[in-house]
């Protein structure tokens, strides 16, 4: 079923200005219920600015943003209040946005905005707590005493906490050192298969993209130049680098072996898949599972 989509979706900003900009030029998305999509690009390809009209915080120049069906810019205005329940959004270097006394308070900010009682309250609060990997030892502590990636923690589960439909992350790990990055990477792919909500993962990162996500759109200029299969995707490696993108190591090695004569695939994106096809090889067996 579909969650998301997007018509001819286009948005300029300083109109009718000297520095009037096309920020999306018509872009056409499906995104189904309960898929974790990738979005990469580089930096003004669009991605913030499509983000910012899935939960209604920016309005369409032209064109139509659908989320569970429902037209976000119809006359119904509580349907846009609603919406931004139903889409967590998640920005870059979320712990900028803490401000309460304790973490319990900021967790509950949103539930509380939901007119929830105490109880479901209390109970999200704890739930996103675990999702995100911390104990509720913290819940009576200052957010602004805990460390950087635990204040992101912290910002990224009162997100959660509202229970969306669809979570949408803005470089999530952005700014965090290896170990702090695969923590908040796997606490997010877990939170999706627990909850099956649909999770669409914004980063400059190919390596976070290619053990995370179902799917990924690929943005440039504004425009969606790719929506595919993550296979399909790194398919195309040559119109990805040549889009000045990065894409994983492992796939550089494979199409490097590749360009030396050896006979192996080039939609290799992480290490598992890179072992298979390896052993395959050694072995003389099918390179496909």
């Amino acid at each position: 079923m579909e969650i998301i989509r997007t018509e001819n979706l286009t948005h300029r900003y300083g109109i009718g200005t000297p520095f009037e900009k096309t920020a999306l030029d018509g872009v056409n998305i499906s995104v189904r219920e309960g898929e974790y999509v990738g979005v990469i690009g580089q930096t003004g390809s669009g991605k913030s600015t499509l983000i910012s009209h899935l939960n209604a915080i920016l309005k369409p120049t032209e064109g139509k943003v659908f989320v569970d069906g429902a037209d976000l810019w119809s006359e119904n205005k509580a349907r846009r209040i609603e919406t931004r329940f139903k889409v967590g959004l998640v920005f870059q270097y979320p712990e900028y946005q803490l401000f309460e006394e304790t973490v319990y308070k900021d967790i509950a900010f949103g539930p509380k905005n939901m007119k929830l009682d105490e109880a479901e309250i209390d109970r999200r609060v704890r739930e996103s707590l675990r999702f995100v990997g911390m104990g509720e030892d913290c819940l009576d502590k200052s957010p602004f005493d805990l460390s950087g990636g635990q204040k992101r923690r912290i910002a990224i589960a009162g997100v959660m906490a509202l229970e969306p439909k669809v979570l949408i992350l803005d470089e999530p790990a952005a700014g965090l050192d290896p170990k702090g990055r695969d923590e908040i990477l796997s606490r997010i792919r877990d939170y999706h298969k627990e909850t099956g909500s649909t999770v669409l993962l914004v980063s400059h990162s190919m390596e976070d993209i290619a053990n995370n996500a179902d799917s990924i759109i690929v943005m440039e200029g504004g425009r969606v130049r790719m929506h595919e299969t993550v296979d399909a995707v790194f398919e195309r490696a040559d119109e990805l680098i040549a889009m000045g993108l990065d894409i994983p190591q492992i796939t550089k090695v494979f199409i490097d072996l590749r360009e030396k004569g050896y006979d192996v695939r080039t939609d290799i994106y992480t290490i598992e898949t890179a072992k298979r096809e390896i052993l395959s090889k050694l072995t003389g067996g099918a390179s496909r599972d």
